[in-house]
C-alpha cells in the first residue's frame, strides 16, 4: 500500500509540471499490457502457505475518441503452486476526467471467462501424509476496475495503474477467501487484493 500511495504521489506530480496535452483527436488502435502479482494465503492444520504468482493482462482494443475504448482483452493468473487461469473477454474504458497534463482518470467494464488449469490432480501438505483435492472450476467475471492513465508527452504511449474490482465473479469460493483483501465469498465481491493492482503501458497507432 505504501508503494501505492507513492506512486499515485508521482502522477499527480506530473499531472502539475508536464506540458499541456491535446486529446481532442486522439483516436485509433490500441495494444496494452498489464503485470501484477497475485497472493494466495492459505493455512492448513499448523501449516501456513504463501505463494506469489504472476499475472498478465494484455489487450487490443480501438480507441473511438478522447473518451471512449473498447477491445478484447486476453488474462492469465497463476494462483497458487499448482493451479492458474487462462481467459479471455472484452473491456470497455470510459475517461471521465481529463487534464491537460495528461493525467486520465478512468472506469473500466470487463467481462470475461477463464478456464481454471491445474498441473496436479493433488497438493501435499508440507510432505505430510496430509492431501486434499482441488475441484476444477472455470471462472466469469463480470465488473468494473478503476484506473489512472497518464500520457507521455509527444508520444502515443500511456502509462497505466489498475486497481480494485467489484462485480460479478464465479470461482471457487478459495479463490477469494484466500487472498487477502478480497471482501465477499459468494459470486459478488469487492477485491483489493494484490491480484488486483496491474501496471503497464498503452500504445495507440
Amino acid at each position: 500500500m505504501k508503494k501505492l500511495t507513492i506512486l499515485l504521489i508521482i502522477l499527480l506530480g506530473l499531472s502539475i509540471h508536464a506540458s499541456a496535452v491535446d486529446f481532442s483527436d486522439d483516436r485509433g488502435i490500441t495494444v496494452t499490457a498489464l503485470f501484477g502479482i497475485s497472493h494466495n494465503h492459505r493455512s492448513y492444520n499448523h501449516y501456513s502457505y504463501n505463494y506469489y504468482g504472476l499475472v498478465a493482462s494484455p489487450r487490443i482494443g480501438y480507441r473511438f475518441n478522447s473518451t471512449w475504448e473498447a477491445g478484447a482483452l486476453f488474462r492469465y493468473e497463476k494462483s497458487a503452486e499448482y493451479h492458474k487461469y487462462i481467459g479471455a473477454g472484452i473491456y470497455g474504458e470510459w475517461s471521465f476526467m481529463r487534464f491537460a497534463s495528461g493525467l486520465r482518470l478512468i472506469t473500466e467494464v470487463h467481462a470475461a471467462c477463464n478456464a481454471y488449469c491445474s498441473d496436479a490432480d493433488y497438493v501435499s501438505v508440507n510432505d505430510l501424509d496430509h492431501s486434499y483435492p482441488y475441484k476444477h472450476t472455470d471462472m466469469t467475471e463480470i465488473g468494473f476496475t478503476p484506473c489512472i492513465a497518464y500520457r507521455i508527452a509527444n508520444s502515443p504511449v500511456d502509462l497505466k495503474l489498475r486497481y480494485l474490482f467489484f462485480g460479478f465473479n464465479h470461482s471457487e469460493r478459495e479463490y477469494k477467501s484466500e487472498a487477502p483483501g478480497c471482501l465477499g465469498r459468494g459470486d459478488w465481491i469487492i477485491d483489493a487484493s494484490l491480484r488486483r493492482l496491474e501496471i503497464g503501458a498503452s500504445i495507440t497507432f
